[in-house]
C-alpha cells in the first residue's frame, strides 16, 4: 500500500497541476479570441451598449436645406431674375420702398407668426449687423464660394467667429419694415462665387453639385 501511494500522491499533484495549466491556457486564448473578435463600435446616443444597439455615426450632410423648420411658410417674394421670361413673376419680384423699386436680391419668407431661423449648412458667421431696412443681419459662410444672408430677424443666438451646424437655430423672424401688415419674414439671399443667385434654386441640391 505505501508503494502505491508513493506513485498515487505524486501522480494526482501532476494532474491536479496539469488541469490547472490547461485551464489558464484556455482562459487566456478565449480572451485573446474575445478581444481580436469584438466588434469596433462607435457610442451610441446614450453611450449605453447593448446587444441589439446599432452603433450612431454622424455622417456630414452637405443637402442644402429650407432656412426654417416651420411647415406654414409661403414666398412673399420672388428673388428678381433678369433674364426670367415671367413678368408676372418679376413684378412680383420688385420691392417698393417709399418712392423707390428696388429688385429683390433674395427671396422673402413670411408667416402669420413668428418663425425660428436655421442655418441651411454648417459654417462660420462672419457678421452680424444692423441694416435700415433690414433690421438685423446674419451673414454665414459656408465654403470659398458659398455664402449666406440672414435679414430681417430678432433674437439672434450667434456671434461673429460662431460655428453653426446645418439646422442649428441662429434667430427668429422678425416685423418687416417694408410690409406693414406681414407678421413675420425672412429675407434669405444666397452668395455663389460673391453672385447672388435664386435660393430657390438650390434646396436638395449638394454643395458638391456647386463646386
Amino acid at each position: 500500500m505505501t508503494k502505491y501511494s508513493k506513485i498515487l500522491i505524486p501522480t494526482i499533484y501532476l494532474g491536479v497541476i496539469a488541469v490547472m495549466v490547461m485551464s489558464v491556457i484556455l482562459v487566456l486564448s478565449g480572451v485573446k479570441s474575445y478581444i481580436s473578435d469584438k466588434p469596433s463600435y462607435e457610442w451610441t446616443l446614450d453611450n449605453v451598449f447593448e446587444d441589439e444597439t446599432i452603433p450612431v455615426v454622424k455622417e456630414s450632410n452637405d443637402i442644402i436645406i429650407r432656412p426654417y423648420l416651420s411647415e406654414n411658410i409661403k414666398v412673399l417674394r420672388y428673388f428678381y431674375d433678369f433674364e426670367s421670361d415671367d413678368e408676372k413673376k418679376q413684378m412680383s419680384s420688385l420691392i417698393v420702398y417709399g418712392d423707390t423699386y428696388m429688385q429683390n436680391n433674395g427671396v422673402d419668407y413670411s408667416s402669420d407668426e413668428d418663425f425660428d431661423v436655421i442655418a441651411i449648412l454648417d459654417g462660420e458667421v462672419i457678421s452680424v449687423e444692423d441694416n435700415e431696412i433690414y433690421g438685423k443681419v446674419v451673414t454665414i459662410q459656408h465654403n470659398d464660394n458659398l455664402k449666406t444672408t440672414y435679414s430681417n430677424v430678432k433674437d439672434v443666438l450667434v456671434a461673429v467667429g460662431y460655428k453653426v451646424s446645418q439646422g442649428e437655430i441662429i434667430a427668429t423672424s422678425d416685423k418687416s419694415k417694408l410690409d406693414n401688415n406681414v407678421n413675420a419674414m425672412l429675407h434669405f439671399e444666397v452668395s455663389y462665387k460673391n453672385n447672388l443667385i435664386d435660393p430657390e434654386s438650390l434646396y436638395t441640391l449638394s454643395v458638391s453639385e456647386l463646386q
